[in-house]
């Protein structure tokens, strides 16, 4: 440490000394001159040169200050030092210090304030300043991951997008090649091969139910303009109509509250709201008529819905799960369902910046309850 001062100190010399020289920071402090005067060993071990020699007008090629692009040396006018003793206070500012002591170089973090005497001139300035290089290199690393986990799941989304497109015209003319040979050759092969073909068959309707969600799961991101205020009760009642048959087959009544309207993809909506409803027709109890009640609460900026069922439920530990994609309860396809739906119901709540929830006990039934955008109207 080096103190220059022709007055007398208010504290004990030494143990200015040693505060200073045990301060995790380097402390800098020079006179309206910019002459330093103060220094401590923190403040030449993290710029690996010594200051009694430097001048105001070489600091920034003395010292090796850049700025944060790490090659634009900063100007003596912009140095925090100097535009402190001007009497403007400078905190948590950047800099990269690179010199032939520092080699590969330091990031620091500046705080300048103006010294001022008793009667509020400014008579210099001080500046402290840390060492801040493991904390950049971490976040550059985690920023650097960030970049890479978002440019892989991009690069997924328009596999699992251009996949998905690509095999449906396949997958099409399989499934309709496969229908001709089962009503072609029904009861002429003999009943093993009735059964092998209607395997067949089923698979394939299986499979290109798949590819259909795929593509939809995989369009969702890309559908980010096509917004628009939605009665969600004229979208409601002709989604029913549209699973009339559905609902009729399976003795079903569905009911539901005056819905409001709310901003959004009409057909990611219209999804989300068919998805949920297939899901609490299809887990029915034996013996019991689905009943299934839709209902809406309002908080903050936000829609909360509930679609409440008489199903048969699942186990509290299993909710979390309900969600993931191809998710099946038993493991396996259950009446050709593709274990995809609530997964795209989830990713369309999420895409409009919503939250998904499932509460079920096993037997007692189900809720799903979820939250969109109000209508900006």
């Amino acid at each position: 440490m080096s103190i220059d001062v022709k007055t007398k100190p208010i504290v004990n010399f030494d143990t200015l000394r040693l505060i200073l020289d045990n301060m995790v920071d380097g402390v800098i402090v020079a006179d309206d001159k910019c002459n330093f005067i103060v220094y401590n060993s923190k403040a030449e071990e993290i710029i690996g040169r010594s200051v009694t020699d430097s001048k105001q007008d070489i600091w920034p090629t003395y010292f090796g200050i850049f700025k944060p692009d790490q090659k634009t040396l900063c100007p003596p006018e912009e140095l925090p030092m100097t535009r402190a003793i001007s009497g403007e206070p400078v905190f948590q500012e950047e800099a990269w210090i690179r010199n032939e002591n520092v080699p590969n170089g330091v990031w620091v973090s500046i705080n300048a304030t103006p010294l001022r005497n008793e009667d509020g001139e400014i008579v210099g300035g001080v500046g402290v300043f840390r060492d801040i290089t493991n904390q950049k290199l971490a976040a550059q690393k985690i920023e650097q991951a960030a970049e890479d986990l978002a440019r892989s799941h991009k690069e997924l989304q328009n596999l699992a997008f251009a996949v998905s497109h690509e095999l449906q015209g396949p997958i099409s003319i399989v499934t309709s090649y496969l229908n001709l040979l089962s009503i072609r050759y029904k009861d002429r092969l003999g009943a093993d091969a009735d059964e092998f073909i209607d395997k067949v068959v089923s698979a394939s309707k299986i499979i290109e139910r798949m590819l259909d969600d795929l593509w939809v799961y995989a369009r969702i991101n890309k559908q980010e303009t096509d917004t628009r205020e939605i009665s969600l009760t004229g979208l409601v009642d002709d989604l029913l109509n549209e699973m009339r048959s559905k609902i009729e087959s399976n003795g079903a009544t569905v009911t539901r509250a005056i819905l409001p309207i709310v901003r959004g993809h009409k057909a990611q909506i219209h999804y989300l709201f068919k998805a949920v409803l297939d899901n609490a027709i299809d887990f029915r109890k034996p013996n019991c008529l689905p009943r299934i009640d839709i209902r809406v609460e309002e908080e903050a900026d936000v829609w909360w819905f509930s679609v409440e069922d008489n199903g048969i439920g699942i186990k509290q530990d299993e909710c979390r799960d309900i969600f993931k994609l191809f998710h099946r309860i038993h493991g396996k396809p259950e009446g050709g369902r593709t274990g995809m739906g609530l997964s795209i119901a989830r990713k369309i709540v999420e895409h409009h910046k919503g939250q998904i929830y499932f509460e079920s006990e096993k037997g007692t039934g189900s809720i799903i309850k979820f939250s969109l955008p109000k209508s900006v109207a």
